[in-house]
């Protein structure tokens, strides 16, 4: 299977606190990956790597083959949903939508993501005045009026409700679809299981496993959900409670 982005023995480290200890994982081409482990097992520190956010200890990241560090910043192929949306203080919701995509010659997808998006009441608005989950949805369209191939996304669906959690989890298969890629780092489970074709478990900042679920559960020998699998993993990499789960707030892992 062809790869888009690979880490290669990247490790990072927080002062005496190992973040990435020398892990190794492909990213393949045109498919929905998530990035899936605890808090605090290196998730964000990882995709903060892959928008060039941090630089690596030792080990390198490429991008098709490429190393991504020398790639311009004028057109770098990543576009990123961060975990902590941000903005532009002094700019409305339809004065971002209308920057983003002067800058990339997509002004013709803003008024479907207004509609999809549900925007149209808060155009008018600077992000101080916005509710959580409408500075998460603007924050998503932001990123996805960028020109891309690969989209990270740092627990995109937090803040968002139900609805809205459905319409973020067809815009990321329609990206798909469209040949794009996706990285997307969530502690909803129910809702990656259904969508991505592929996984990359760590935990403290190794690798644990990667590929579908299928071949992960297969290797393995046992029948287990996402969750299981992963704390299944994890426990065979450090001691787990009994009754454990890794599901969360989503907060920052980069500690």
């Amino acid at each position: 299977m062809k790869s888009i982005l690979s880490f290669n023995r990247v490790r990072k480290s927080f002062g005496n606190v190992v973040a990435l200890d020398s892990i190794s994982f492909e990213v393949p081409e045109n498919k929905i990956i998530g990035l899936i482990g605890a808090n605090g097992a290196g998730k964000t520190t990882a995709l903060r790597h892959i928008i060039r956010y941090l630089r690596p200890d030792t080990g390198g990241i490429l991008f098709k083959e490429k190393d991504i560090y020398s790639l311009p910043d004028t057109d770098f192929p990543v576009t990123y949903i961060p975990d902590t949306p941000v903005f532009f203080d002094e700019l409305s919701v339809m004065e971002h939508l209308s920057f983003i995509s002067a800058m990339y010659g997509t002004e013709k997808e803003v008024e479907p993501l207004i509609d999809l998006l549900e925007l149209k009441k808060h155009l008018g608005k600077v992000p101080f005045k916005l509710s959580k989950g409408t500075k998460q949805k603007l924050m998503v369209a932001c990123a996805v009026l960028r020109q891309f191939e690969l989209l990270v996304a740092d627990e995109p669906f937090q803040g968002l409700d139900p609805v809205q959690i459905n319409v973020l989890r067809q815009m990321l298969i329609d990206q798909k679809e469209k040949g794009k890629t996706v990285l997307v780092s969530t502690h909803l489970l129910s809702m990656v299981e259904s969508m991505c074709d592929s996984y990359i478990m760590i935990d403290e900042g190794r690798l644990l496993a990667e590929g579908s679920l299928k071949d992960i559960v297969s290797q393995h020998n046992i029948v287990a959900s996402l969750e299981e699998l992963y704390l299944y993993l994890a426990n065979s990499n450090q001691d787990y409670p009994d009754g454990a789960s890794f599901t969360g707030d989503g907060g920052d892992d980069e500690e």
